[in-house]
């Protein structure tokens, strides 16, 4: 499919209000922006998810299923949008409407903004906070006033790099299994949100014992003067057991209430066309594809990107699945238990190990550019490249003739991509076919800040108590922001579960031009 064609035949430009009406409407849809991620950090729709041009292939596959509905699109440029529109037919399922006049014609309508990371996630948890059973501690207090347990409940790799003196990890999806009742306990992250949430999840196990949320994590401990602990290892395991999981697992089912899918119900669902999709979790990511609990309800919008559409959550741990859905259909996502675990096929991967025979004319050209990730650039490169990513390859001189290395998985959609653009004679190849003698791992440093990072606080947990405390601010700030723009979507956290309703289309239905 060219991009003129599809451009012609499959995408269709809305204007702004087109666009909100689509939002008000309790069908499939998904809020996209497609710019840069340093540029959607610093400002964006309220409750869009960001699958930027630069790394389009690898996000889309994170974010979808094989889900019918609309794909709402927001850009900058003209022609990238459009070429991200058609990516976007060519990997999901997904009907693409593009915004006329992108991020700017939003703005400019007085459209809902915010700046951000996982911000969905960050102001739920402050409304589970404002909401919830929570009590808190402050960081001082906590260090004069130790408890019996102290927890860590990020992933253990998070938890390794940096944690707080005398924290045990375990991961939120566990907490309620723990064998130490009637012991005062103390549970925090880095920051608000995955502390905040642990504290309400054994508030939600009826867990027998006092329970305080340290402000702040790890964050607000060093603002108070405290200093944190690295390469932690100490890990809850032998607090847990199977049975324990399986009887709060069981406890939670019967408390809330929640949906159950058996077998009949997917052949059902089959039978009839109804979509869903299928996610699998496990706190200790056995497979790639398995997502940590604890994650996925402080970054959903990593990973969920289609709204009011069934979720079924899976995994080889039932109070991971179970402790899952519960806090997504908090959220408004209508999750539901899967009966049985079926482990998903490992999809099939390019074997890196087979190189492309490589051109030695295929230096011969103007420029060496590189589209992969800023990371993978600074680690390795081919001598006398440049890194640039796709989002701006409109600064590139038509009369050029350009190298392009790329991931496997961007190849052909990059080469479609210069080729709409124009470009001289582009050639597009795999990382993996350049010979060892012509890489280069010097130190480097890039002349600008790669906009495929944000900057957003950077410093937060690197000492830097400035950086530390306006990240805390911030998120104090967002339930303020969207109450200014319409209102909160959530319901109160011990409401019932029967019908969650999608945060996204509840908090458009209210907002006006």
């Amino acid at each position: 499919m060219t991009l003129d064609n599809a451009a012609r035949n499959k995408i269709q430009v809305i204007r702004v209000s087109e666009a909100l009406d689509l939002l008000r409407r309790t069908e499939r849809i998904a809020l996209i922006d497609v710019r840069d991620r340093k540029t959607y950090v610093d400002d964006h729709p309220v409750f869009s998810i960001n699958a930027p041009i630069d790394s389009l292939e690898e996000k889309l596959n994170q974010l979808f299923g094989n889900e019918t509905g609309v794909a709402l699109i927001i850009g900058q440029e003209k022609t990238l949008s459009l070429w991200a529109a058609t990516v976007i037919t060519q990997i999901t399922n997904l009907q693409p409407r593009l915004i006329d006049g992108g991020f700017s014609s939003w703005k400019n309508s007085g459209l809902p903004t915010w700046g951000g990371e996982y911000t969905p996630s960050k102001a739920f948890g402050e409304w589970v906070e404002d909401t919830g059973n929570i009590r808190t501690i402050a960081a001082k207090a906590a260090m004069e006033a130790p408890p019996q347990y102290q927890f860590d409940v990020r992933p253990f790799s998070e938890y390794q790099k940096f944690s707080l003196p005398d924290s045990i990890h375990c991961p939120t999806g566990r907490l309620g299994a723990l064998s130490i009742s009637n012991s005062s306990i103390y549970v925090h992250c880095a920051g608000r949100t995955r502390g905040i949430i642990a504290a309400q999840t054994m508030a939600d196990q009826d867990f027998e014992a006092p329970i305080h949320f340290i402000i702040g994590g790890t964050q607000g401990w060093e603002l108070a003067g405290g200093d944190r602990s690295f390469n932690n290892q100490r890990s809850a395991a032998d607090l847990l057991s199977n049975e324990s999981m399986a009887r709060k697992a069981h406890h939670l089912i019967e408390k809330f209430n929640l949906p159950v899918v058996t077998k009949d119900c997917e052949k059902q669902w089959s039978k009839t066309g109804t979509h869903y999709r299928l996610i699998t979790v496990s706190e200790d990511q056995i497979a790639d594809n398995d997502i940590s609990p604890t994650t996925l309800i402080q970054s959903t919008d990593q990973y969920l990107g289609t709204h009011n559409l069934p979720i079924v959550v899976q995994g080889p741990n039932q109070l991971d699945c179970v402790v899952s859905v519960l806090w997504l259909r908090r959220m408004g996502w209508d999750a539901q238990l899967r009966e049985k675990y079926i482990p998903e096929p490992v999809p099939s991967r390019h074997d890196t190990t087979i190189s492309v025979h490589w051109d030695e004319n295929w230096l011969d050209v103007d420029c060496i550019f590189d589209i992969r990730s800023s990371k993978a650039f600074k680690k390795s490169r081919l001598n006398n490249s440049k890194w640039l990513p796709r989002s701006k390859f409109t600064a590139i001189s038509k009369f050029d003739r350009c190298l392009f290395v790329c991931d496997y998985s961007q190849i052909t959609h990059t080469t479609e991509l210069v080729k709409q653009l124009g470009l001289s004679e582009p050639v597009c190849i795999d990382w993996n076919s350049i010979p060892t003698y012509l890489i280069d791992t010097s130190d480097i440093d890039l002349e600008t800040q790669p906009v495929d990072q944000a900057r957003f606080f950077p410093n937060r947990h690197l000492g830097d108590l400035k950086d530390a405390q306006g990240y805390l601010d911030w998120e104090h700030s967002l339930l303020p922001a969207l109450l200014g723009h319409g209102g909160i979507p959530w319901a109160p956290i011990n409401d019932a579960l029967d019908h969650p309703r999608s945060h996204l289309t509840t908090f458009y239905q209210k907002v006006k031009i």
